[in-house]
């Protein structure tokens, strides 16, 4: 398929799930907002907590300046400044440092907080694309609604996000025993991060195709193995490298005129990029349902077993094989025939030599006539068929 019939393919299929995209993008971003914004008020109560004296950071009022109507609280001098007294330490404000326990637990809740909304996110994220693909797939061949957006492949989106996280952990210890094996050797350590950094970039830049695609083949061969999956999706980049480039390629240049619209009008630009956004997500789906709808064209469709083994079976198509004359005795291609004169004196014997059909083994076999015996009676040949014993001339 040419590339311009992939592009018209692939806008054709993102105007038919257009409106189910945008509808399940503002429910994941409102979802994911709202659990967001919720962890972070939880961490900032949490801090407050842990340093009462935040309390007043951000009020109205100063600490030391009098509300009117209501006294000053004990211990604080109008006018003193955000301390609670005007001999106080400043740095007082920032809570009791001595409180060990308190700052752990705030330190603790803060990260445990940013580790949660990272994992929420990541899960988030692969739920949204798992339905993504569910919904593309279908706008593939026709029109689609919300009740299309399914989750179904979830688990395998997550093996493939934790293969990749795999292989990133193994190249950054990789990196680091490097470090720490020549921390003593400052132009050795500046030569392995140089190589080390080109060496990175120049595997991502030649696989960067097949980390772009091979999500969706996974998710495209559902019906296979995680394993043989994954393997197919390289031997799938480097069947389809070239084509795989040009969707990259088709990226690049549509993110480029995006680029050059936002310096002319922020307006215009917001809006094409509102459009374009999920376009590129659908453009790669379509990208790689297309090249295997090319594969499947060009490879000839299988002859279904059962017709085979019917064909097999068949009684037209059976053969006599050589373990079928070896198991039993089997008639003779030729039939002879002895016709014998009656005029005395003179007996004539015509063979005919003509070729029959040869019995399959549902029909019995042909048995020999009290005249015709079968074993010669003075040599004890098998008698082949003719009237004379061609061992000894004894008559038949």
């Amino acid at each position: 398929m040419p590339w311009s019939e992939r592009l018209k393919l692939a806008w054709t299929t993102f105007k038919r799930e257009a409106l189910p995209l945008y509808g399940w993008t503002l429910i994941f971003t409102g979802i994911c907002t709202i659990v967001i914004v919720a962890m972070v008020v939880g961490v900032l109560f949490q801090l407050r907590w842990a340093f009462p004296q935040l309390q007043s950071i951000g009020e109205s009022f100063s600490s030391g300046m009098p509300i009117p109507g209501i006294p000053p609280s004990q211990g604080l001098t109008p006018f003193a400044g955000p301390f609670s007294s005007p001999h106080q330490d400043p740095f007082a404000a920032f809570g009791r440092l001595g409180n060990v326990y308190n700052i752990l637990s705030a330190f603790g809740s803060l990260v445990g907080t940013f580790l949660l909304i990272i994992i929420f996110v990541w899960l988030a994220g692969c739920a949204f694309y798992t339905g993504l693909f569910n919904l593309t797939t279908k706008a593939y061949h026709e029109k689609v609604t919300f009740r299309d957006f399914r989750l179904t492949g979830f688990f395998r989106f997550l093996g493939w996000q934790g293969v990749l996280l795999l292989i990133k952990v193994i190249l950054l210890i990789i990196g680091l025993i490097g470090a720490f094996s020549l921390i003593h050797f400052k132009v050795a350590l500046a030569a392995f991060f140089i190589a080390y950094g080109l060496l990175i970039v120049i595997v991502v830049l030649f696989a960067l195709p097949w980390l772009m695609t091979s999500a969706i083949y996974l998710l495209a061969n559902r019906n296979e193995r995680f394993g043989d999956a994954f393997r197919g999706s390289w031997r799938f980049f480097r069947r389809h490298r070239g084509s795989l480039w040009g969707y990259l390629g088709t990226v690049i240049l549509i993110e480029i005129a995006v680029q050059i619209l936002s310096k002319i009008s922020q307006g215009i630009a917001g809006v094409v990029t509102l459009v374009v956004s999920p376009f590129i997500a659908v453009l790669a789906i379509v990208w790689v349902l297309s090249l295997k709808d090319g594969e499947r064209l060009e490879t000839p469709a299988p002859i279904p077993m059962q017709t085979l083994a019917s064909t097999i079976t068949s009684p037209a198509a059976h053969l006599p094989t050589v373990s079928d004359s070896i198991s039993g005795p089997q008639p003779p291609e030729t039939e002879v025939e002895v016709k014998l004169e009656t005029t005395p004196g003179f007996r004539e014997s015509k063979i005919s030599l003509e070729k029959t059909e040869t019995p399959t083994l549902s029909e019995p076999l042909p048995s020999f006539s009290e005249e015709k015996p079968r074993y010669c009676p003075s040599c004890g040949k098998v008698n082949s068929g003719t009237a004379y014993c061609p061992q000894c001339g004894t008559k038949l």
